[in-house]
C-alpha cells in the first residue's frame, strides 16, 4: 500500500508542478505567452468546417450536463456492484473539480481568444472541460485499476483516461475557445485535485480499517 500512496502522491506533484507551471505563465506575460498564440493560430490554420460539428458534439460531451449524464451511469453501476465508497470518491472528485476550476476562472481573470467557432462564457484560464474530463476520467481509473489485479488492464485504463483528457483538451484547442496554457494548466490541475483526493480516501480507509 505504501507504493501506492508514493505513486499517488508523485502523480499528485506533477499535476501540481503543471498547473503552476502554466498560472505563472499566464501571469507573468500580460495573459498571452507566445506558445498560446502560436498554436491557436496553428489550429485555425487546421480547422476544417466539416470536422467542427463533430468537434462540439464531442467537446459537449464534458460540458456541465455532459458530465451529469456521464455520472448517472457510473453511479448506477457503482451501486449494482456495492461500491459505495466508490460512488462518493466519484462524485467528491467530480464536484469538487468543478469547483476548483471556477474558483480559479474567477481569480485570474483570464480573457478567452476572440477567434473561435463556438460560443462561450466566463473565463478562460483554466479549461474547465479539460479539468472536468482529467478528474472524471482518472476517478474511474483510480477505482477500477483497484478492482483487477491485470498489470495490461491496469494499463489499458491508464491509457483511456490520458486518451480521454487529451481528447477533451484537444477538441477545446480546435474551436478556438481555449488558449494552449489554458488546457495544460486544466489537465494539471484536475490531475492534482483527483489524485491527492484518492490519496486522501485511501488513509481514510486504512485508518477505518484499523480502528
Amino acid at each position: 500500500m505504501s507504493k501506492i500512496r508514493n505513486s499517488l502522491f508523485l502523480i499528485a506533484l506533477f499535476g501540481l508542478t503543471l498547473f503552476s507551471v502554466m498560472l505563472l505563465l499566464v501571469l507573468t506575460t500580460g495573459h498571452a505567452p507566445q506558445i498560446d498564440a502560436r498554436v491557436h493560430t496553428a489550429m485555425a490554420q487546421w480547422r476544417m468546417d466539416a470536422l467542427v460539428p463533430l468537434v462540439k458534439m464531442l467537446t459537449d460531451m464534458n460540458s456541465f450536463a455532459g458530465a451529469a449524464l456521464f455520472s448517472v451511469p457510473v453511479v448506477v453501476f457503482f451501486a449494482w456492484k456495492r461500491w459505495y465508497r466508490d460512488i462518493a470518491y466519484f462524485l467528491t472528485a467530480t464536484l469538487g473539480a468543478t469547483a476548483l476550476f471556477i474558483a480559479v476562472k474567477l481569480s485570474v481573470g483570464r480573457i478567452r481568444p476572440e477567434a473561435s467557432v463556438l460560443e462561450a462564457g466566463g473565463y478562460s484560464f483554466p479549461s474547465g472541460h479539460t479539468t472536468m474530463a482529467t478528474a472524471m476520467a482518472f476517478a474511474l481509473y483510480f477505482v477500477l485499476r483497484d478492482k483487477t489485479a491485470s498489470k495490461r488492464l491496469q494499463c489499458l485504463l491508464c491509457c483511456l483516461a490520458l486518451g480521454w483528457a487529451g481528447l477533451i483538451g484537444w477538441s477545446r484547442l480546435y474551436l478556438g475557445v481555449h488558449w494552449f496554457t489554458d488546457v495544460v494548466g486544466g489537465f494539471g490541475l484536475g490531475l492534482f485535485w483527483v489524485t491527492m483526493l484518492r490519496l486522501l480516501w485511501l488513509q481514510k480507509q486504512e485508518g477505518t480499517t484499523a480502528d
